[in-house]
């Protein structure tokens, strides 16, 4: 009985089954010219080459009740060239929806001439069965203990404090996976980029992933308005004289202010940019200028300033530079301008955090400076590097230079209830399947260990046994490295007075000769210092 078989949107191939036992295979005559089936009210012709060879296997067995069974598969090779015309070559015979796959041309045709592998439909039931049980390779797939740890949360939020802790959280795959990576290490509050930080240009914000976003928040109780501060791309720099740089960074920077908007998000951190080889103040001029023009074309969002850790021609490393950025934005903007405090950054910057006493002295000219009531978010880093280092070197908590006591002194400022406190410590630990130990995976049991941590130290008495006790052992634990460190700075330290003697005796003028102590300061910053 002949079967028939419709190539999508081609022609029609008919063929015989097989009613003989042996082997057989059968050529199809060419055919010159197919005319292809409409898709549309407007009408295409194509003209095209078809062969169709087919190979019919069967196999006739007779029962004992004397019936006959036939078994048959067939095998069918079909090749489509089509001559030049208003479309493509290598079109599609049965999925054009699908990518192109090209094969060599068969032996006694030009290689140069690609062929396309077409789908035919299955031509048996036994054929369709077999092709089904062929193995086909598996994905590992995660145990169910696997997905039950990366759900589990490695610690319960504390509810009802009044300092609020967070880490900054992945956006893999969503912005709103923030929210639920958060939530995983018992934060109270989070940072995250909202794009990739690594490039200029980013795909939109989706709104489902807005969407999604939103709810989260609002399931999992995170205040958009108070406790969630987003970090800015490191590759913008405000203060920028180049003009096309200058555009490609404020067109970035404006991207994410505006997406904060989108997310129901209100503070925007990010560093403050650098002066390059032109005057410290122009920059500051600069970067004041974009940021009036940001705040202009956004409604709500407020942007903060991070302070620095004061290496070379960096903007913040002073809390002076803070203040002249500031004193430049528009009175009908000074109300959606910000700053966030970096710890790590601070105290390597020259502002010391250990002592009760240097911690308030630093907190009283930051508020004479620039104002307390522009501090909005903080950053708490260790510093692997020591003190007025100009080295952005984060650590964990207890661990550096800092120690655990500045951290207490965080803790039990009432002027920084409410702020989002947010930790951007290493979270890495040896990965267990490389067998060099110098690979490394993320630990986020790191973060979750320091946030209740450093929520325990609220109203702890430090002079008491467990605070020492504690405090011992994270800096036992980070004995070693500050060592290490220390011993380089100082080496790195006679290295640059020697150099800088040298220089002196040549009569040519140092960094820190033309920009002052801080690296980077301006001229004005270099005479309040001599003063």
């Amino acid at each position: 009985m002949p079967k028939e078989r419709r190539q999508a949107g081609a022609s029609m191939i008919s063929s015989l089954s097989g009613d003989t036992p042996d082997s057989k295979k059968r050529k199809r005559p060419e055919v010159h010219s197919v005319e292809s089936t409409p898709r549309s009210s407007r009408s295409r012709r194509a003209v095209a080459e078809v062969q169709v060879s087919e190979k019919v296997e069967a196999k006739v067995e007779t029962t004992k009740n004397g019936s006959l069974t036939v078994e048959e598969t067939e095998e069918v090779k079909i090749s489509v060239q089509k001559s030049p015309g208003r479309r493509a070559k290598n079109q599609k015979v049965s999925k054009p929806d699908s990518e192109d796959e090209l094969e060599s041309a068969d032996e006694g045709e030009s290689k140069s001439t690609p062929k396309r592998k077409a789908t035919q439909p299955k031509n048996s039931l036994k054929e369709a069965e077999e092709e089904e049980d062929e193995p086909k390779p598996k994905k590992a797939r995660k145990t169910k203990e696997e997905k039950e740890a990366e759900t589990m949360a490695l610690a319960p939020r504390t509810i009802g404090l009044k300092m609020f802790v967070g880490a900054h959280t992945s956006i893999a795959k969503g912005v709103e996976n923030a929210v639920t990576n958060s939530l995983h290490i018992g934060g109270n509050a989070f940072a995250c980029f909202l794009k990739s930080q690594r490039k200029w240009e980013s795909p939109p914000l989706q709104n489902s992933n807005r969407d999604a976003f939103r709810k989260a928040l609002i399931e999992h109780k995170y205040d958009g308005t108070k406790h969630i501060v987003p970090h800015g791309s490191y590759l913008v720099n405000l203060a920028n004289a180049d003009e096309g740089k200058a555009k490609q960074s404020y067109d970035a920077f404006l991207d994410d202010l505006r997406r904060c908007e989108a997310l129901g998000i209100k503070y925007y951190n990010f560093h403050p940019g650098a002066a390059g080889t032109g005057s410290f103040d122009e920059a500051i001029k600069r970067l004041a200028g974009n940021l009036n023009r940001a705040l202009s074309e956004t409604t709500t969002v407020v942007p903060l300033l991070e302070n620095m850790a004061g290496h070379g021609t960096l903007i913040g490393g002073r809390f002076s530079d803070l203040r002249d950025v500031i004193a430049q934005i528009k009175p009908e903007f000074k109300s959606r301008i910000g700053v966030c405090i970096d710890t790590c950054h601070s105290f390597a910057g020259g502002y010391d955090l250990r002592t009760p006493e240097a911690f308030q002295k630093t907190m009283q000219e930051f508020d004479d400076v620039v104002g307390m009531q522009y501090l909005k978010a903080m950053h708490l880093n260790d510093s692997k590097a020591p003190f007025n280092s100009q080295r952005d070197l984060h650590q964990n908590i207890g661990l550096g230079f800092l120690g655990l006591r500045a951290f207490h002194n965080v803790m039990n400022e009432p002027r920084f209830e409410g702020l989002p406190l947010i930790l951007e410590t290493p979270c890495e630990k040896p990965d267990p399947k490389d067998p060099s130990g110098k690979k490394t995976i993320e630990d986020k049991s790191v973060w979750a260990k320091e946030i209740k941590m450093l929520e325990s130290l609220i109203g702890m008495d430090p002079t008491g046994d467990e605070f020492l006790s504690l405090e011992k052992e994270l800096s036992n634990k980070g004995k070693k490295e500050r060592a290490d460190m220390q011993a380089k700075f100082n080496e790195k330290q006679e290295k640059e007075k020697k150099k800088l003697a040298k220089e002196r005796e040549k009569g040519q003028k140092s960094l820190a000769d033309m920009f002052g102590k801080g690296g980077g300061q301006a001229n004005k910053s270099a005479a309040e210092a001599k003063k």
